[in-house]
């Protein structure tokens, strides 16, 4: 017997929440295995420290403790990430203004070329996975994506 009902069965919500539980987890395995790998090459940005890049991409400059809040992970891990990133000259830190004791991380440019980089190398793996979907359910998925990280963020308090 299929461990999925087939398409258009009609479940109850347990059995569905037990249905995208699995499937959110399948997902991960092949995005992080497969499909995102592609796009790191070699160097400092991976699967850890590509996050940090889009976030500050994304909102520009902003604090370690902002950008730790935002990422959802302890201070030191992000530290390690940001100085790795520093290393590579991807972004620079500095004190912060009001607060010496506080750090700022902005984006360099070579940065944001790499989050270029990365992102077109993973919408060009999506863009062949997806080659058969019609632009109607192409849509739907990426509205449900964005429905359900805008529901997670809420439910633990993140915003990215």
């Amino acid at each position: 017997m299929p461990d999925r009902p087939f398409p258009g069965a009609v479940v109850s919500v347990t059995d569905s929440i037990s249905q995208v539980e699995r499937e959110i987890t399948v997902l991960l395995r092949r995005t992080l295995e497969h499909l995102w790998a592609r796009g790191y090459g070699e160097g400092p940005v991976d699967r850890y420290t590509y996050p940090v890049l889009v976030l500050l991409d994304s909102h520009g400059p902003m604090l370690l403790t902002e950008l730790t809040a935002r990422i959802g992970l302890s201070k030191p891990t992000v530290s390690r990430q940001v100085s790795r990133l520093g290393f590579a000259s991807l972004v620079e830190t500095w004190p912060a203004p009001h607060d010496p004791r506080a750090v700022v991380v902005r984006l360099t440019p070579e940065g944001a070329r790499q989050v270029q980089l990365v992102g077109e190398a993973r919408r060009e793996s999506l863009r062949a996975v997806l080659v058969g979907w019609s632009d109607t359910d192409s849509d739907t998925l990426a509205t449900l994506l964005a429905r359900l990280n805008t529901d997670l963020a809420g439910h633990h308090g993140g915003d990215d």
